[in-house]
């Protein structure tokens, strides 16, 4: 499997079985956590197990969300420079390393009790999002939670629509980066939040020299989506981007 096929299979679990993660499905989704937070100043992400107090009730996850009992705490410091899309690039890092144990993810913006998480927070930290996840549990997902992902998916979208440009500029684009539709799908499966998909790619020219950038079109709400979409192509074709909105990518 490639890296791109691999994250084109992740999806969203909002739905999950009794199943307990074994101690060393943990123990590796521990050392993940612990790379990151080693490695990233700014983020203190948190791993709470068989706890599902934030989850608890139909009116807080809105009938969206069945047996979620695991979920890592995105706790950022946000004086940190770029700390929403950083939480955003390393939370999709662990969902893509959770996927290779099969274990189902899914980001959570707004459907939660941030007074409930399992986790240890400063006044100064904020907690943008969590994610749950588990073991997927099998075709028994609530009817509310079925008509939420048709309607999230009611718009099929190509790889083209997450180009930022014209006809001509995409072309001229695909013939300078032969991997471009290999980002443009990368971008594509990035989740996002409220399924609104802010990020494109586009081109610009920096002393003659074309250049792919990563931009939500002046979206500034969107820098975790953001992130998440930056790892993706990082990920799918090998490179690393920039900081910021646009971040420019740099190829490998």
């Amino acid at each position: 499997m490639t890296n791109l096929e691999l994250i084109q299979s992740r999806h969203s679990v909002r739905s999950y079985s009794g199943k307990a993660i074994p101690d060393d499905v943990r123990n590796r989704l521990k050392s993940e956590i612990t790379y990151i937070n080693t490695h990233e100043a700014g983020l203190n992400f948190q791993l709470c197990f068989d706890d599902d107090a934030p989850f608890r009730g139909v009116g807080r996850s809105y009938g969206m969300f069945r047996g979620v009992r695991n979920y890592l705490v995105a706790v950022i410091d946000p004086t940190f420079p770029d700390a929403y899309e950083r939480a955003g690039y390393f939370a999709e890092q662990f969902v893509i390393e959770a996927l290779k144990l099969g274990i189902g993810t899914c980001f959570v913006g707004g459907t939660f009790s941030r007074q409930n998480v399992g986790a240890r927070v400063e006044v100064y930290e904020k907690i943008p999002f969590v994610v749950s996840f588990g073991y997927p549990e099998d075709d028994k997902t609530p009817l509310l939670a079925k008509m939420a992902m048709k309607f999230a998916h009611r718009k099929k979208m190509s790889p083209r629509d997450f180009f930022d440009g014209t006809d001509s500029e995409y072309e001229a684009a695909r013939q300078e980066f032969k991997w471009l539709d290999i980002a443009l799908e990368a971008v594509a499966c990035a989740p996002s939040s409220l399924n609104k998909r802010p990020v494109r790619l586009k081109t610009t020219t920096v002393e003659g020299k074309l250049q792919i950038e990563a931009t939500t079109n002046g979206q500034e709400t969107s820098p975790v989506d953001l992130g998440i979409a930056k790892f993706n192509v990082a990920t799918a074709v090998a490179g690393i981007f920039d900081w910021g909105n646009p971040g420019t990518f740099y190829k490998d």
